[in-house]
């Protein structure tokens, strides 16, 4: 008995379409585990970036060494804040960073206060990600954030330099 050509033509697009979802599944789950595993090799890679930064307080010696310390800081969170504000990472992931955020701050206060200029409106524009971050989800100085000896000696520091 042979199969009509709208029974077989039945079949075909019954089988195709399975194969096609099987593959849009297979695809989609593969997607996913690669995004999951790009999430992750960022935030190592932001996490040891920023841990680095920490470490190199113990080899500021000098107003430009602070200065580059505090500047490169900043700058990998307006990074990350970037990222997160423009929905590149998910937000748990800058989250993860509050900590760093909150330090940020504090950095930016120390810049505002031993510089003596209006820092705060110039780092404004020089890290607006990382303001809008910080404004979005509220991160605010944490009293047991300190800075490196050296930075909260600039005044003194400066002075020697001259």
């Amino acid at each position: 008995m042979p199969i009509e050509i709208p029974l077989l033509a039945l079949i075909i697009s019954c089988v195709t379409a399975t194969i096609f979802a099987i593959t849009l599944a297979i695809t989609w789950k593969a997607t996913k585990q690669n995004t999951r595993a790009t999430y992750a090799q960022l935030l190592r890679g932001f996490h040891e970036d920023l841990t680095q930064r920490l470490n190199k307080n113990a080899i500021l010696h000098t107003t430009e060494d602070c200065e580059r310390y505090a500047n490169d800081y900043l700058n990998t969170l307006d990074e990350i804040a970037f990222l997160a504000t423009n929905n590149k990472i998910p937000t748990d992931i800058a989250g993860y960073f509050h900590r760093f955020f909150s330090y940020g701050q504090r950095i930016i206060d120390w810049y505002d206060n031993m510089i003596g200029e209006d820092f705060r409106k110039m780092a404004n524009e020089n890290w607006p990600n990382y303001f809008e971050f910080c404004k979005k989800f509220d991160i605010k100085i944490r009293s047991d954030d300190k800075l490196p000896r050296i930075m909260l000696d600039y005044d003194k520091l400066r002075s020697n330099e001259k």
